[in-house]
């Protein structure tokens, strides 16, 4: 009998209790990935889901944990399949759960028809669901973090070195190079030992100033640990830690304590996902609040292209198309002016951003997009000036003029 552990959006093995788990047996263990054929379809919106930037750095994240897995002599293995088509379901199976709709009903399919033994475990959020404080999630995030922030702590990591070497890992499908624009403001690779990089990195200086310019758009002006998170390159619990390690040897300010702040607000999204399952991809949100959206395929398309004669909304699709990435600031005005101002069906809009985005993530995308469309976690329905935001911004147009 052999010990599968099945990855996920869990791509590392720093602070991984599913390798932990099967690590304490003497049973063979292999490790195995699985991308849904349906990530290469077109889907309802007119997007193919995994798109060439997105998959690119999944595979150098693939390759750094096949790396590292190397070296405790476990084989990684990458399908294009369903997990029951590909494994013995006599097998041992170990995993990490994850938050989507649909990863979730994955997942259950093949705990439904499992023979052998099985195991899930959490690591994809904060906290574990024993430790949230609420039968039900609170609407408004101000009210889950003041729950929160406080009074719950998360469970103690669990250190486990990376190796400095990667592994070439046979992938069933043709990747198609991607050269990374030097304008990008996401100037790093995939996988583990970049993660920790950046955020040694980002500890080590640029924290101290985050709350002032976490809405620029340069490379050190925000953490970029977005992506890393996303696909579990890095462990929420690593950061809260290292975070906490720098404030007991450099202070408290108002900077640290809002990188605290945004890993609540990723938190927040993920346990309103989970909670809220299918009912977040309704055109109403988890909200049912129906609006009159509209599908008008060429106001859509100039849009994605960064044609709609907006300059500042134009300059971050721009950002986007060429580098897979996009500041937290730019998201919100491009996804507000979608649906404010084109009132177009917000829908269009999440999934043009889960196919370019490299730091995808269902909760925070989805999430986010729903409450800038008015149909989310905001009661207040706001409306952007895109003037005003111009101004506040890039007064000096030079984001404008890098990216037009």
């Amino acid at each position: 009998m052999k010990t599968i552990i099945w990855y996920q959006n869990d791509l590392r093995v720093d602070d991984h209790l599913p390798l932990e788990e099967a690590l304490r047996h003497d049973d063979p263990i292999e490790g195995h990935f699985f991308i849904s054929p349906n990530q290469f379809v077109e889907n309802r919106y007119g997007v193919i889901p995994l798109g060439n930037e997105r998959l690119h750095f999944l595979k150098e994240s693939l390759e750094d944990v096949a790396g590292s897995l190397d070296a405790l002599g476990i084989p990684f293995y990458v399908h294009v399949g369903h997990p029951l088509e590909m494994l013995d379901p006599s097998d041992r199976l170990l995993f990490q759960r994850a938050i989507g709709y649909n990863e979730r009903r994955r997942e259950n399919e093949v705990i439904k028809k499992w023979k052998g033994t099985y195991e899930t475990f959490e690591g994809f959020t904060l906290f574990e669901k024993e430790d949230i404080p609420f039968e039900k999630m609170p609407f408004l995030f101000t009210e889950f973090r003041k729950a929160v922030e406080y009074d719950v702590r998360p469970r103690e990591l669990i250190s486990r070195k990376a190796t400095a070497a990667t592994r070439e890992v046979p992938f069933p499908f043709s990747i198609q190079e991607v050269k990374q624009d030097p304008r990008t403001a996401f100037p790093f690779k995939g996988g583990e030992l970049a993660a920790k990089r950046r955020l040694n990195d980002y500890l080590s200086v640029p924290i101290r100033t985050y709350k002032e310019t976490r809405n620029g758009f340069g490379v050190d002006d925000s953490t970029k640990l977005s992506s890393y998170l996303a696909n579990g390159s890095l462990s929420p619990r690593r950061v809260f830690f290292e975070l906490e390690a720098h404030e007991r040897t450099h202070g408290v300010n108002e900077s640290t304590y809002w990188l605290y702040f945004e890993l609540l607000w990723r938190e927040f999204f993920q346990w309103v996902a989970l909670e809220q399952g299918k009912k977040l991809f309704r055109s109403q949100g988890i909200r049912s609040k129906r609006k009159d959206w509209r599908v008008e395929a060429d106001v859509i398309e100039k849009w994605r292209k960064g044609e709609t004669g907006v300059d500042f909304v134009d300059a971050f699709m721009h950002e986007l198309n060429a580098t897979g990435w996009m500041s937290n600031r730019g998201r919100q005005i491009v996804a507000n002016y979608f649906s404010k101002e084109l009132k177009q069906d917000w829908r269009y809009g999440a999934s043009y951003f889960e196919s370019k985005l490299i730091d995808y993530d269902v909760a925070s995308n989805w999430g986010n997009w729903a409450y800038q469309a008015g149909v989310g976690n905001d009661s207040r329905d706001r409306r952007f000036n895109i003037e005003r935001q111009q101004f506040t911004y890039d007064p000096d147009r030079a984001f404008r003029n890098k990216w037009l």
